[in-house]
């Protein structure tokens, strides 16, 4: 059973589960949603492979049924762009845009040597209770801490039915900023956006982020991090995020 299923109207809906830590859906899995319907309309249309996207996240996403509005802005021999929507009750609450680019081969560029990290020798963290006692995104991932600064995610279900390449990234991706946040005092740390950047698509089932962040005594913080599968770095995910006190 995946996070967001549709219904017949052609809305997702959204379970307990797609919660996030306070007000509304957590962003990572409303990224998800926008991106893993990109991806299907690009495979569709033959447009090529989601390499990155930029996510704005307007206000909080209820927990209602939502609909989504893709749409190709630009087709290209190389790239294209393609946008989505999130709206709720008649109000957008999210939009993100992603760049598709036609791999090409014969270019004389070799590939990175693979590495091979070995994600399942590492123990997973305990679970984590969300602020409000209820179900919540991060239940739907196993963690692990590796020692090299890596925190390795692994999706227990898919956020879509259709599982996409650069969608799987989002949910993970979307904690970075809280992975290495001031302790103390105790703020909440919600983002603005969310950016990823990929060099190729993951490969197995885990995501590692190994995450920086920078805060200024206005309240306005700066998450960052390279993106890792097991056989070595993939991309970059950025993030604006603000502090404010926590209730």
């Amino acid at each position: 059973m995946a996070i967001f299923e549709p219904d017949r109207s052609g809305n997702w809906i959204g379970g307990e589960q797609a919660r996030g830590p306070f007000i509304g859906l957590q962003g990572g899995g409303v990224a998800s949603l926008m991106v893993a319907e990109i991806e299907k309309i690009a495979t569709q249309e033959g447009l090529g492979a989601a390499m990155s996207v930029s996510v704005e996240f307007l206000r909080p996403t209820p927990l209602m049924p939502l609909m989504t509005k893709p749409n190709i802005l630009r087709r290209g021999r190389r790239s294209s762009v393609l946008t989505n929507e999130i709206w709720a009750d008649g109000k957008q609450t999210a939009s993100a845009t992603v760049c598709v680019v036609h791999p090409v081969g014969g270019l004389g560029i070799a590939d990175s040597e693979p590495q091979r990290i070995d994600v399942g020798k590492i123990d997973p963290l305990p679970t984590r209770t969300a602020p409000h006692g209820g179900p919540w995104l991060m239940d739907n991932f196993e963690i692990r801490p590796g020692t090299d600064g890596i925190v390795w995610f692994r999706h227990k279900d898919e956020i879509t039915p259709d599982a996409t390449p650069l969608a799987r990234v989002l949910g993970p991706a979307d904690w970075t900023h809280g992975l290495a946040r001031p302790s103390e005092p105790k703020l909440a740390d919600p983002n603005v956006n969310l950016q990823v950047a990929l060099a190729r698509h993951p490969r197995g089932e885990h995501i590692g982020i190994r995450p920086k962040t920078t805060w200024t005594s206005q309240g306005i913080g700066l998450g960052e991090g390279a993106l890792f599968d097991e056989q070595g770095e993939i991309g970059r995910v950025a993030m604006s995020a603000v502090l404010i006190p926590f209730t």
